[in-house]
């Protein structure tokens, strides 16, 4: 009787596996870029903590950003995914991979953060939670770093690893095309500090780096700040600053590139400019200081990011 079943629906089985794979061929014949979104939050390797799974072409292009944030900072954590997932990316090539992760250490004693923070790593699984204290002095940065081996392995799963600021707005397919054409060793990218003969300070710098607005090194470099014991015998001036002073020790970054004036900072109304915060402009790369929403509010009309959908005085249904 069993057999006689089946026999009997098999033509309807054919028919429904036909439909399936006639609707999947359309699917990508029409709509290739939809893939974009995977490639954009998806792990670049089957290593680590997992958002929507690995990608399905091997990416020629592999990158972790890593977004150093706080426990209380939901809101803002929340505009950087709607900011990066949505269609802000229309050139992305599918084979480029982009792990974009946020960066919080684990001595959270606020019982409300910690379980906002729970809410969020259920829904989006896009956080890295190390075991270092919140502090601009060494600890966060430096754990960052040296715990990506740990945490992804050592096959190599990126090309290049990025820390940046939640205050940061990164234009996604400019920074990928000032990196397309760079070395995947010993490299070491961002806005390099001093750019003006070092007079926008006013004490000593052990040695040039790249100001903490967003940097990029090449993944033999992460793995030696994970397995070098010097970095944890110079740890007494800011991060950002201290890793300058690593690679130079270290004689590590060697492929050095400042992207002066794509990276800068925001210029508010009564600032003035200098080497490294000036007006927006049309080829920037990162955009930095943006702690208020009025600042992003202006990136994001200048950059055309939300296309002015809504009009004043007027009803609107978006689908």
């Amino acid at each position: 009787m069993t057999h006689s079943f089946i026999s009997k629906d098999r033509p309807y089985l054919y028919l429904l596996v036909f439909s399936c794979l006639f609707l999947l061929l359309t699917f990508f014949v029409i709509y290739p870029n939809d893939l974009r979104l995977q490639s954009l939050f998806s792990p670049c390797s089957n290593s680590g903590p997992s958002v929507t799974g690995p990608v399905s072409v091997k990416p020629d292009f592999r990158m972790l950003i890593g977004i150093l944030t706080t426990p209380k900072t939901f809101e803002r954590r929340h505009l950087l995914r709607h900011v990066y997932s949505k269609s802000l990316w229309p050139d992305k090539n599918v084979t480029d991979c982009l792990d974009i992760r946020f960066v919080i250490c684990s001595n959270i004693t606020n019982e409300e953060h910690l379980t906002m923070l729970e809410l969020e790593i259920m829904t989006y699984n896009d956080i890295i939670i190390l075991n270092c204290t919140e502090t601009v002095f060494f600890d966060k940065t430096h754990s960052y770093f040296s715990s990506l081996p740990d945490i992804f392995g050592r096959d190599r799963p990126y090309d290049y690893v990025m820390k940046t600021d939640d205050d940061t707005y990164l234009r996604l397919d400019a920074l990928v095309a000032s990196l397309r054409d760079k070395p995947r060793t010993d490299m070491y990218y961002g806005l390099d500090i001093p750019c003006n003969n070092g007079t926008e300070f006013n004490f000593w710098i052990p040695a040039p780096f790249m100001t903490g607005l967003g940097y990029v090194l090449s993944w033999d470099v992460v793995e030696w700040m994970a397995d070098s014991e010097m970095p944890l015998d110079f740890t007494m001036h800011p991060e950002d600053m201290m890793l300058g002073w690593w690679l130079q020790i270290g004689e590590k970054g060697k492929n050095r590139y400042s992207n002066i004036p794509a990276m800068y900072d925001f210029r508010g109304d009564d600032q003035e400019p200098n080497c490294n915060r000036h007006d927006l402009i049309p080829g920037t790369v990162a955009v930095h200081r943006l702690k208020e929403n009025s600042r992003w509010s202006t990136v994001l009309k200048y950059f055309n990011v939300t296309h002015g959908l809504i009009k004043p005085s007027k009803l609107h249904y978006i689908p």
